[in-house]
């Protein structure tokens, strides 16, 4: 299929539908979230799920495609090749040559004087079965990667927390975007970058006023706030008391 126009939100309730980009790029809305889609790119929509496709207006795309239904994957809806939480679209080279390959033999198949239907039924378990690995697989791969840069942030943090760090300065230091490296952080430690700067700031801060005979002001300028004022605000929200009571409850104990 060649095409220049756009085609608008639809959504497919009886099959699956598997899209390899022949030629060409656009932009491909999937669940509402955009993807922009170059030559061998492949797509893949499950049932119940609304899409828009958008070709640039110059060159157009040309496009393979390959619906399939009666799909049935245990804990999955009907014709559902995978969970939600996974990309419907593989961008990975190494994959191209392989599912496009598959996806031509059904084509030629299919144009053929007589198609036999025992090597489509193959072919397409093998396409589904391909594809769903691939995702799966990608998708772990993109979960390692996320875990290494949240542990690369919280290293950064636990470096210059005392200092006055913004998220941005974080993102500026490891030239990503800040809604990027906030949610790799949450998805991995647990907490946002900012909040895991207070809570390293409160504990450090403990520590000090167990250990030390530092005033509680000396104490706010150690841990990185500028004001004795703030810090007592932060403290008494994280611990349920002022640093002058959480010391001298501590203090008063046998």
């Amino acid at each position: 299929m060649q095409t220049r126009m756009a085609r608008m939100m639809h959504v497919h309730d009886d099959r699956i539908e598997i899209l390899q980009l022949q030629s060409g790029h656009g932009v491909h809305i999937i669940d509402g979230k955009e993807y922009k889609t170059k030559q061998g790119d492949i797509l893949i929509y499950n049932a119940g799920v609304k899409h828009e496709e958008f070709a640039d207006s110059e060159n157009g795309m040309d496009i393979l495609s390959c619906a399939i239904g009666n799909v049935y994957i245990k804990g999955l809806a009907p014709n559902v090749l995978f969970a939600k939480k996974y990309s419907p679209v593989i961008q990975n080279k190494s994959c191209y040559d392989e599912i496009g390959a598959l996806m031509n033999m059904l084509y030629n198949n299919f144009l053929s004087r007589s198609p036999s239907r025992e090597l489509e039924y193959h072919l397409l378990c093998s396409l589904l079965l391909i594809v769903r690995e691939t995702i799966m697989r990608e998708e772990s791969d993109e979960e390692q990667k996320e875990q290494e840069l949240g542990h690369l942030i919280q290293s950064y943090i636990d470096k210059h927390y005392i200092e006055n760090i913004s998220l941005q300065d974080i993102a500026d230091e490891l030239n990503m975007n800040q809604y990027y490296i906030s949610h790799a952080f949450k998805r991995t430690i647990g907490y946002s970058p900012m909040q895991y700067v207070i809570r390293r700031r409160i504990g450090e801060a403990q520590s000090h006023l167990l250990a030390t005979d530092k005033t509680v002001t000396e104490i706010a300028y150690y841990v990185g706030y500028n004001s004795a004022s703030n810090f007592n605000n932060a403290f008494k929200k994280m611990v349920g008391m002022s640093p002058q009571r959480y010391r001298e409850f501590w203090r008063d104990q046998p």
